[in-house]
């Protein structure tokens, strides 16, 4: 009788040609491909060549919300947990603003050898151009009545803030600045009164978007996902915060509007203000590829929604916080790019 018994390859993986080895590992969060890093030479070249690298994109996996340099909030497996491999890559300095792209974290140290920024404004946005170039596009705004914008362009040898437009209306503070997608502008959110404002990056002007905005809207976070625009804040009346809402821009027949697309939870609500009904008004935000983490920094609270499947998750709770240094630092979103897998540190 013939054996039943065939003689299996001892490897399919070898079997595979190399491009679709690396189309496949292309898929894996660049965290997760760490050890597969170590895994044999073979794996190690691959994983360490351009072909291989020009196949990576951003994954959701790999986003670290910072809450202080070596503690960080990793949403997709629901753990707050110590960073050890991250921290080499987290230059000493407190980081200033982080970056829509992989890899990149803009920090003091690495403003020191730019120009500084002009009297009276803050950095609202780095823009990080898209692969394979590196450069990036910092922009400035003053506060007050007079709100006036300046870019700066890192790579340019000239090294210089370029004043760029002012905006065509009284706003008493602006909020967050939410990248489009193409990296082309920046939405940014008006305060007093409240409007949505397009920075145009090519021809450095504002202008106001025709759209109604939510009535009793406050602590709003505006983020992009798969192409569209979205907003998260909470909705008050008589000074207290009832609920927490997103909406996704749409195009009305005259105007744009603001229309609901998820509400959080009563459960989720009652995590997140942490007991304090009729006193809570703030949270801070901050978001990557769709994910929006919210946290209550006094009570160290959080909470995520991730706008691809729009659920809402309770994530741990950070308690021995100095919720100074925190609040400091949350808001700045780390996420590791090839040069782990390289054996590099950030510059």
């Amino acid at each position: 009788m013939a054996s039943s018994t065939t003689t299996a390859v001892d490897c399919p993986w070898d079997a595979l040609p190399s491009h679709l080895q690396e189309r496949i590992l292309s898929l894996i969060p660049v965290t997760e491909l760490l050890p597969v890093a170590a895994a044999s030479r073979a794996l190690r070249r691959l994983l360490r060549s351009p072909a291989f690298h020009a196949l990576l994109s951003p994954h959701r996996l790999d986003a670290f919300f910072l809450i202080t340099p070596r503690l960080a909030v990793h949403p997709l497996s629901r753990r707050v947990l110590r960073t050890p491999q991250l921290a080499a890559l987290c230059p000493p300095s407190y980081p200033l603003v982080s970056s829509a792209s992989p890899s990149r974290l803009i920090t003091y140290a690495t403003l020191h050898s730019l120009p500084p920024i002009p009297d009276g404004s803050y950095l609202l946005s780095v823009v990080v151009q898209p692969a394979p170039s590196s450069s990036c596009i910092l922009v400035a705004v003053t506060t007050g009545a007079a709100v006036r914008s300046y870019t700066l362009d890192a790579d340019d040898p000239s090294r210089q803030w370029a004043s760029r437009g002012d905006l065509p209306v009284s706003i008493s503070l602006l909020g967050n600045a939410a990248v489009a997608g193409d990296r082309s502008q920046l939405f940014v959110l008006g305060r007093g009164p409240d409007a949505l404002l397009v920075f145009n990056l090519a021809t450095g002007t504002w202008e106001v978007l025709l759209v109604v905005m939510p009535q009793g809207l406050t602590t709003a976070h505006l983020f992009v996902y798969d192409g569209r625009l979205f907003m998260v804040g909470g909705v008050e009346r008589l000074g207290e915060v009832e609920r927490v809402v997103v909406w996704r821009l749409e195009d009305g027949k005259e105007v744009m509007l603001w229309r609901e697309v998820g509400v959080m939870p009563v459960e989720v609500f009652d995590e997140l203000v942490a007991g304090r009904h009729g006193s809570f008004w703030h949270f801070q935000a901050a978001d990557r590829l769709g994910i929006v983490c919210l946290y209550n920094v006094v009570d160290g609270r959080l909470v995520m929604f991730d706008a691809a499947d729009g659920l809402w998750t309770v994530l741990p709770r950070v308690s021995g916080m100095d919720a100074e240094e925190s609040g400091r630092w949350f808001g700045h979103v780390l996420e590791p790019g090839v040069e782990l897998l390289l054996g590099q540190h950030h510059r």
